[in-house]
C-alpha cells in the first residue's frame, strides 16, 4: 500500500519552491487541524489529508481494486486588503501543483506502488475567498487503485 502522506512530506523537503512551507497532515476538508492550529506561526502550508472517507472497491478486468482518493492542499497567507498580492501567492501555488503532479507521472514510472496511479485525471479545485485564516491556494485529487483480494474462504465461515 502507498504511504501517501510520506510521499509527499518527502517530495515538500526536495521542491525548492516548498522547502519553507509547513507540512501538515489533515483529516478532511472539514477539518483543517494542521493548518488552523499551526498559522500564528506560519505562512505557507503543504497539507495532506489520505483519510478514506468514502471509498469504493472497484473490478478492473478479472481483479479488484480498493480506490482511495487522496487530498493535497497548496496554501499561502495573502494579505486580505491587497488582492495583487492574492494573485501573486495563487500562480506560485499553481506552478507548485503542476510541479507534483509532473513528478507523480514521473514517479509512476519509477516506483512500484504508484504503478496503479490514475494518470488521466488530477482534479483540483482554487480554495474559497477566506479559507483557513486568510489562505489562498489550492488543493488537488490523487487517486490510486491498488489490488486487494476478495477471495471466499470456506474456512472462514461457520
Amino acid at each position: 500500500m502507498w504511504n501517501a502522506v510520506a510521499y509527499f512530506e518527502d517530495r515538500q523537503k526536495k521542491l525548492k519552491l516548498t522547502k519553507n512551507y509547513l507540512f501538515c497532515r489533515i483529516s478532511g476538508l472539514n477539518h483543517l487541524e494542521g493548518i488552523v492550529t499551526a498559522h500564528q506561526g506560519h505562512k505557507d502550508f503543504f497539507a495532506v489529508n489520505d483519510v478514506d472517507d468514502g471509498g469504493v472497491i472497484i473490478r478492473i478486468g478479472a481483479g479488484y481494486f480498493i480506490r482511495r482518493k487522496i487530498i493535497v492542499f497548496i496554501l499561502k497567507k495573502y494579505d486580505l486588503k491587497n488582492q495583487l498580492d492574492r494573485e501573486t501567492k495563487l500562480g506560485e501555488t499553481r506552478i507548485i501543483r503542476d510541479k507534483l503532479q509532473a513528478r507523480l507521472i514521473k514517479d509512476s514510472n519509477d516506483i512500484p506502488e504508484l504503478y496503479y496511479l490514475d494518470k488521466t485525471k488530477f482534479p483540483y479545485k482554487e480554495v474559497p475567498g477566506f479559507f483557513a485564516n486568510g489562505t489562498c491556494g489550492f488543493y488537488f485529487f490523487v487517486t490510486i487503485d491498488e489490488p486487494t483480494s476478495l477471495i471466499h474462504n470456506p474456512d472462514d465461515w461457520e
